[in-house]
Order: C-alpha cells, then sequence, then structure tokens
C-alpha cells in the first residue's frame, strides 16, 4: 500500500482473536474501535467459548480498556482482561500471526474498497484454517455468529 494514499471511505479496524491452545487466528472488521463495537466483538468471542475460561490480552484498545463500562461487560461475559504493559506488543502472542496475515493480504495492495480488502483477509484466514486442520474450530465462525438482543 502506497504511504501516500487517501482514506476517502475512512478506515477500518480488525479486531484480532487468536486461540493459542488450537493456533487459530479470527477477528471482525469495524469502522470504529469504541465500546459498542468492542463488546460486540467480545460477545461473539463469547459464543464461540460458551463453557470456557477466557482470558483475553488486550493490546491496542487503549480508549476502552479502563473504561468502567467495558470492564463490567468483560465481567458479565466472564471474560479476564490481561493488559499488556505500555511500549510492549512483541509480548503478545498475535503479533508475529499479525505481522504474516499483514504481509500476506495487505502487502503490495492498494484496494479500491473496504469490502475488497475484507474479503482478502477472510480468504486468507479460510486458507489458514484450511492448511492447519483447524477449519472446523468454533473460532473460525466469529463473525457469522448471530448474537441475541437481550
Amino acid at each position: 500500500m502506497r504511504a501516500t494514499y487517501t482514506r476517502k471511505l475512512g478506515i477500518e479496524v480488525f479486531l484480532g482473536f487468536y486461540d493459542v491452545h488450537a493456533d487459530v487466528l479470527a477477528g471482525v472488521f469495524r469502522t470504529r474501535k469504541r465500546i459498542v463495537e468492542v463488546a460486540e466483538a467480545f460477545r461473539r468471542l463469547r459464543a464461540c467459548y460458551p463453557h470456557r475460561r477466557l482470558y483475553v490480552i488486550i493490546d491496542g484498545l487503549h480508549q476502552v480498556h479502563d473504561h468502567p463500562r467495558f470492564l463490567a461487560i468483560c465481567r458479565k461475559l466472564r471474560i479476564t482482561l490481561v493488559f499488556t504493559p505500555t511500549e510492549a506488543s512483541w509480548i503478545n502472542p498475535i503479533e508475529t500471526h499479525f505481522g504474516v496475515l499483514g504481509r500476506a493480504t495487505y502487502a503490495g495492495s492498494d484496494d479500491p474498497t473496504h469490502a475488497a480488502r475484507r474479503e482478502r483477509v477472510y480468504r486468507y484466514l479460510r486458507l489458514r484454517h484450511r492448511e492447519l486442520g483447524n477449519a472446523a474450530h468454533p473460532l473460525t465462525r466469529i463473525r457469522a455468529i448471530k448474537l441475541e438482543r437481550h
């Protein structure tokens, strides 16, 4: 991607999740990274693991990570947050996978739309899951989960 490109359509954020035990990388795209969008992504994550204890390493969510409303949502979802120290993203296990994802999908790209970029990322993730033999893992369906409204 050119360093001088313009963002006429705005930006999108990939809220990524990585299961360290199953080596599954997945996530959802959102136009913003506010409490509403992150909480919705966490609800999707919880739906993938309904009866398991979840520890989520938080990295790059300074907008929401210490907000009382977000912390209450995480408690309600039974998600334990683990915070990375400032300037220490390198200790987060997902970072190496994001590097590979970026090189495989963004390097040399200049997408005309967000939809084209999203599709390339999701295509890469599907291929990764098939090659690793974990295409049936619940986390691979995170973007397709229908959430019930309470």
